[in-house]
């Protein structure tokens, strides 16, 4: 990527990969394009649950959609020795996801930001135990689809200086909030 930009519009979310393993230094540098991402008090309560195996990912996707991936993360983050109690390790681990999907990019590889999962099977098949909080699930892989790069900007989601309640969203946004996804 010769910079920030072209890896934004070149993340797409991915579905469908190529049959083969994804490099464990590959793995490696996703994992520290998410552990640079910007923490509270920077205290990095983010943990990370890399699964290869074949098998495991199997069972995963009995019942939850992890499509065809050779690899699944679960994003975690372990709050119990904080001495606070709030919300903001899901703004960490989300950062840190954005992070290792732009990576992804740079280094050939797809990806998918699982936010909808059986969250007591993750549990049961990856071993985590209930203080330790799942925030989602990634996929990664190779491509089996190029996608266009593109910006998604809507003008109609932009309000300057104040908001305008009464200004209509993009024919577009409104659609979508009225029916549902559908994958372009």
């Amino acid at each position: 990527m010769d910079n920030i930009f072209d890896a934004i519009y070149a993340r797409r979310s991915i579905r469908s990969y190529e049959d083969r393993e994804v490099e464990k230094e590959k793995l490696v540098k996703l994992l520290e394009a998410g552990m640079a991402a910007p923490s509270a008090c920077n205290m990095q309560v983010w943990e990370f649950v890399v699964v290869t195996d074949k098998n495991t990912i199997s069972e995963l996707r009995k019942t939850t959609q992890i499509y065809n991936s050779p690899v699944v993360m679960a994003i975690c983050s372990n709050t119990k020795n904080l001495p606070w109690k709030n919300e903001d390790w899901k703004l960490e681990c989300s950062a840190a996801v954005e992070n290792m999907m732009l990576a992804a990019v740079a280094l050939g590889l797809g990806s998918v930001w699982i936010g909808l999962f059986n969250e007591e099977d993750v549990r049961r098949y990856l071993n985590i135990p209930k203080e330790i909080n799942i925030m989602s699930l990634v996929c990664f892989g190779y491509p089996a689809v190029t996608k266009t790069p593109k910006t998604k900007y809507d003008e109609s989601a932009v309000f300057w200086e104040k908001y305008e309640p009464e200004r209509q969203r993009s024919l577009r946004t409104m659609q979508m909030l009225r029916d549902g996804y559908q994958e372009e």
